[in-house]
């Protein structure tokens, strides 16, 4: 078991369950961080052994963790002998995540040993740092001076040669385009959350943008009105 642990990287959850052949005991003298307190009988060497185990790896007895009535305890019992020898293992760390831990008392692995179960909640763990750069042209700034600038350094450069091949004259002037773009209106970091393509709306779209804003704030507000209304109604009602 040595062998095993010292393998696992330390990002990885560990959970050990098996037949231990061990009682831990129901004190947790001595190994606070590694027993919950809440097991059963008296501890013994081959338990002893266990929880300096849990302990080299900094792991925790999951079963003696939650507070359960001793049929919800018990692994194993026959006649009047009665104990506790399985038991779950969880690196402390992960202890967060066990939500539940008992023994089914109906249900039998074999005869005398019960089933041990354990309730863990896992979550998918998102990086929340990591940003996505997507650095863009700055059409928006498109407008005015800015058109006309653009204009003006297109034909200063010079590249419109209609004695050219079409896919030659074609590909000098898409890279004409792109190089005077980029200078005129500059190019975004890309840090930010993505943005609407609004640049291109005209006088006409964001006027019917507008008007449609505010009939929805006005349908809302008559909303709210007749919710009044018919709210007072019915407590007159009521009274009456």
């Amino acid at each position: 078991m040595d062998g095993f642990m010292q393998n696992i990287p330390l990002d990885e959850n560990v959970f050990i369950g098996g037949d231990l052949n061990g009682h831990v005991g129901a004190s947790n003298d001595g190994f606070e961080r590694i027993h919950g307190g809440f097991g059963y009988g008296n501890r013994n060497e081959e338990g002893e052994s266990i929880l300096e185990f849990a302990s080299a790896y900094d792991l925790v007895l999951a079963n003696t963790s939650f507070r359960k009535r001793e049929s919800h305890i018990i692994t194993f019992s026959s006649g009047h002998n009665k104990s506790q020898i399985y038991f779950l293992l969880t690196r402390k760390i992960d202890r967060k995540i066990c939500r539940d831990c008992k023994v089914i008392p109906g249900e039998a692995l074999t005869t005398q040993r019960k089933l041990i179960v354990l309730d863990i909640k896992l979550t998918r763990r998102h990086n929340m740092n990591k940003r996505v750069r997507d650095p863009r042209i700055k059409w928006w700034n498109l407008k005015h001076s800015k058109q006309v600038q653009f204009i003006e350094k297109l034909l200063k450069e010079n590249v419109w040669n209609l004695d050219l091949d079409a896919n030659t004259m074609w590909l000098e002037m898409s890279n004409c385009i792109r190089r005077v773009r980029s200078n005129v209106l500059g190019i975004s970091k890309g840090l930010g959350p993505p943005k609407k393509e609004t640049w291109w709306w005209n006088e006409d779209v964001q006027l019917a943008i507008k008007t449609k804003r505010e009939m929805y704030r006005k349908i809302q507000s008559v909303k709210m009105k007749m919710c009044t209304i018919n709210i007072e109604k019915l407590e007159n009602k009521l009274k009456k």
